[in-house]
């Protein structure tokens, strides 16, 4: 896969069109065109398509970690549907929740961001420190100021302001809580700042300078991703947000 497919082939763009082609087997059904038991059969295997998507774009440990239980759970449901009807092979899904138990510790434990120094804390040989709550989640370059940062609200609330003057990564999760991040005295570390978020059953406020341009990245399962910011793509400083929103919801505002 090219890295302009890459750029087009999005899990938003897979899912969404999943979701069409449900729509449209219902209506084929009402219109006495199709039986639409029928053609929901083919759902496990869009379900995979948009697992693998995930696994293979998202720069997240989580967000991969979320691709693959899509992906798993798509292939049990095909086989269990197209192969081996009789296998019961649904009792293994108590490892979806394991994944997700799995995905909310990198997040808590701010490893979620790929990089090889998350990598590196997931191994035990890194020497930067990982705290629960606000704290660094990467070693500092020698001799840089740039900040990240690590926000944990789990049945809780959090409020965070930012006022560092390179500001550059953050990983914010609300676990059926919220968290309220304040940008807006912050600049960005080379212009360039990361926000990976994890909700579910929960909401994050993120508010960023005017002059900041905002890319939404997010991908929202029955939650939403709504981006009021002022910036234009103009602006000398550009923040993207990513991650993942289930049953919840991320506002990102000046």
């Amino acid at each position: 896969m090219t890295a302009e497919t890459r750029s087009v082939v999005t899990a938003r763009l897979v899912f969404g069109l999943l979701v069409v082609c449900v729509g449209m087997s219902f209506l084929a059904e009402n219109l006495g065109w199709a039986n639409s038991g029928d053609l929901m059969r083919f759902v496990p295997v869009g379900v995979m398509a948009v697992g693998l998507v995930k696994v293979m774009q998202d720069k997240t440990n989580s967000g991969r970690i979320f691709g693959g239980i899509l992906l798993a759970v798509g292939t049990i449901s095909t086989i269990d549907t197209f192969l081996l009807h009789d296998a019961n092979i649904w009792r293994w899904w108590p490892l979806a929740v394991v994944g997700f138990g799995v995905m909310i510790l990198l997040k808590a434990f701010g490893v979620d961001d790929g990089s090889a120094q998350a990598r590196a804390k997931i191994l035990g040989s890194s020497t930067g420190s990982a705290t629960l709550g606000s704290g660094p989640v990467e070693p500092q370059r020698p001799g840089s100021m740039a900040q990240d940062m690590n926000e944990v609200a789990i049945w809780s609330g959090v409020n965070r302001r930012v006022s560092s003057p390179a500001f550059r990564r953050a990983n914010l999760t609300a676990i059926m809580g919220g968290v309220e991040f304040d940008l807006r005295q912050a600049a960005a570390d080379h212009g360039e700042a990361v926000i990976d978020v994890f909700v579910i059953w929960g909401g994050i406020e993120i508010k960023v300078p005017p002059d900041w341009a905002v890319s939404n990245e997010i991908t929202a399962i029955m939650g939403g991703a709504e981006d009021q910011s002022t910036g234009t793509q103009q602006a000398r400083n550009r923040l993207t947000v990513r991650g993942l929103v289930l049953m919840g919801g991320v506002d990102i505002k000046t």
